[in-house]
Order: C-alpha cells, then sequence, then structure tokens
C-alpha cells in the first residue's frame, strides 16, 4: 500500500500517475477538499501526528510514502522524516518545478519570515502586499498592527474564518487565486499602491515566476521566503516518469 500527501497540484498529478497502475494508494490532505480517485485510491483527510502516522502506516501496512504536499508544510515534512525513519519506509518527494533564483536588486531572498519581517519594519514600506496565504497572516501582526498591509487570500469561508481569527483588517483582505499573468498581478499592484511585496518559494506551480517579473515591472521589491529544507533520506523527483520508476523499484 502507499499512502500519498497531497491536497496540491502536485498530488493531483500523482493521483493521475497511480491511477494508469493497479498500485493501491490512500491519498491524505490536512484539510477536506474535493478529489476525484481512481478506483485503486482511497481517501482521508485531517493532520496527523507522529504517533497517529505511525498507527496508520502499520494499520495500512504502507510500503511507501509519496510526499507531494505543499513545500511549506514544515511540520508534515518532520512528521514524515521522523516517522519514515523509525518504519524504515522510503520517502518520495513529488517536487514543484522551480525556476533559478532571480539575480535582481528587486528580488530579495530570505531565510525566515522574522528575518522579511525585520527588513518590511526597517525601510518602512507601506502599504505592503502579502502574498504568503491566510496561516501566514498572524505571522505579520507586527507589522500589520503599525502600517497598512493587504494580504490576499483563497476566496474561501475557511480562509476567511482564519483570518477574521487574527484580527487582521477584513476590508484589507484580497479574496482571489494567484495571478495567472503578469497583467493580472500588476493590476493588483496598482489598485492597492503597494510599495512592496513578500511571497514564498512557491515554484512554477504557485507563479512565482509571475510575481517576479510584476514586481520587476513595477519597480517594487519582492520578498522571497525560502521554501524549507527536506529530510536528507527523501526521494526527490520532479516528473511521473520518475515517480513511478522509484515507486516500482521500492515495492518490488
Amino acid at each position: 500500500m502507499i499512502l500519498v500527501f497531497g491536497g496540491t497540484t502536485e498530488g493531483k498529478q500523482v493521483i493521475s500517475a497511480l491511477a494508469d497502475t493497479a498500485l493501491p494508494f490512500w491519498y491524505s490532505s490536512k484539510i477536506r477538499i474535493e478529489v476525484t480517485l481512481p478506483v485503486n485510491g482511497r481517501y482521508r483527510c485531517g493532520a496527523l501526528t507522529e504517533a497517529a502516522l505511525e498507527d496508520f502506516c502499520r494499520e495500512q501496512s504502507i510500503r511507501v510514502i509519496v510526499h507531494a504536499s505543499h513545500p511549506f508544510a514544515a511540520v508534515l515534512h518532520e512528521t514524515i522524516g521522523v516517522v519514515s525513519k523509525r518504519l524504515c519506509i522510503p520517502v518520495i518527494r513529488f517536487e514543484r518545478q522551480y525556476p533559478a533564483a532571480e539575480a535582481h536588486p528587486l528580488i530579495r531572498y530570505a531565510d525566515s519570515y522574522e528575518e522579511v519581517l525585520a527588513a518590511l519594519l526597517s525601510a518602512a514600506f507601506e502599504p505592503v502586499l502579502s502574498l504568503t496565504g491566510v496561516q501566514t497572516i498572524i505571522r505579520w501582526k507586527a507589522y500589520w498592527e503599525q502600517h497598512r498591509m493587504y494580504c490576499r487570500i483563497l476566496p474561501r469561508d475557511t480562509s476567511l474564518e482564519i483570518a477574521r481569527g487574527t484580527g487582521f483588517p477584513e476590508e484589507q483582505l484580497l479574496l482571489s487565486f494567484p495571478g495567472k499573468t503578469v497583467e493580472e498581478e500588476l493590476a493588483v499592484i496598482r489598485e492597492t499602491g503597494v510599495q512592496a511585496m513578500v511571497t514564498k518559494e512557491s515554484g512554477e506551480s504557485g507563479f512565482l515566476p509571475v510575481k517576479v517579473a510584476a514586481a520587476i515591472a513595477a519597480g517594487i521589491p519582492l520578498y522571497i521566503i525560502r521554501r524549507p529544507a527536506l529530510p536528507a533520506h527523501f526521494i526527490k523527483t520532479d516528473q511521473a516518469a520518475g515517480l513511478l520508476y522509484h515507486v516500482n523499484r521500492l515495492l518490488i
């Protein structure tokens, strides 16, 4: 049995790849989502602690884990890393496509939210547009309590509920999906009048190249928080063919 962690574009790609096989798998996401599975797939949702994941792997006779969840799911990275080593279960990390780092003075990489927050407060940019997602609104509280900030979040009731729980000014929420073109992102920049933007190293499927191009075109700085490191024993691939190669090799 295979356990797939998804809830992402990459998760859908894993489903598609495994659908062409007879290999049984579980598809897991943190929150309940609408997902179409082939006959060899089963679905579960809900966060898993180390103990819960270990129990699930034992009960379901999991032999391979395919980790296709969000690159910034740091807690999940660690949980999978610890449990997989403990149970000697190989982990295949199905990665996003990541563009090469942009060497431009307006594109500024950072290793943490704290580093970006300090830079924003020091430079006194106002307003700032956060593209880092609803779960990170609270991380910018020291900024938005003093300065005007816009936060773009997904247009979902669950996202709005989380945002309201932080106390963030609701009139400064932008409920929309990421812009797929530079023109769309430039329109947001013009409408809000932001002087800087913050995003995560979310790869091609997170439209990072679009955000980079829009920031440069608008002449404003874009802070990019680097994705967290993965456990060293994860097997990385970003192609369906590579995924199936490793799955078949590990299940023999």
